[in-house]
């Protein structure tokens, strides 16, 4: 076989003499460029549902309360309240827990204020009036009847607008809400004058009489 003969290398590769075929191109990224992070999202705000007792037998509330001397003075510290249980709210979160506690840290917060600004002679309990049911007496200095019936009508952990008594200014929150034991119990309680007419109708075991006596 001749010189001519050997097969030769060709002069182009297949890809320099494929016509139809381009070159790929690489995107041009400025200099100092960093990569895309993937966007984050955001937590969702765990919003638990509202348990409101539905029963028929009347509530009692255990209650905290701030007595200031002014509207304007009440008006500014409920203000204070809302805007703290509303950055409570606003925090993300997944734990279903978190409404709990939410209300603790504003039941702590309320007792702080209650220490700092309050008037009335509970502020040394962080305001505590304990709990307040129907026909709850009146208390000297603490509790009058129109304030008892307000605050019976208020909502657990929503604070109204300052309840207005004899002694000032009321900005009240309620904590806790039952069914009132103290009513319930004596509403189960059986009129004494049945209890009379019970008892007067209920076998009686006497002794019996001397003419009865088995002789001996």
């Amino acid at each position: 076989m001749t010189d001519k003969e050997q097969p030769q290398a060709p002069e182009q590769t297949i890809y320099q003499r494929d016509k139809t075929a381009k070159e790929p191109k690489v995107p041009d990224k400025p200099e100092g460029e960093q990569p895309k992070r993937p966007a984050v999202k955001p937590r969702k705000v765990f919003k638990a549902k509202k348990a409101k007792i539905t029963t028929s037998k009347p509530l009692e509330h255990r209650v905290r309360h701030i007595l200031v001397s002014s509207l304007d003075a009440g008006g500014l510290i409920r203000q204070v309240l809302l805007d703290f249980q509303k950055e409570l709210a606003a925090e993300p979160t997944d734990d279903p827990d978190k409404e709990f506690q939410d209300r603790t840290k504003v039941e702590k917060f309320f007792a702080r204020l209650a220490r700092k600004y309050s008037v009335c002679p509970s502020k040394a309990v962080g305001g505590d009036l304990e709990w307040i049911y129907p026909k709850m007496p009146e208390m000297e200095g603490l509790l009058t009847k129109d304030l008892r019936d307000a605050i019976l009508n208020c909502e657990k952990f929503v604070i109204p607008e300052p309840i207005q008594s004899k002694f000032g200014y009321h900005i009240v929150l309620v904590c806790e809400t039952q069914i009132c034991k103290k009513i319930v119990e004596e509403q189960e309680k059986l009129d004494p004058r049945y209890a009379a007419l019970a008892a007067k109708d209920s076998p009686r075991i006497q002794a019996p009489d001397k003419s009865m006596e088995i002789p001996s």
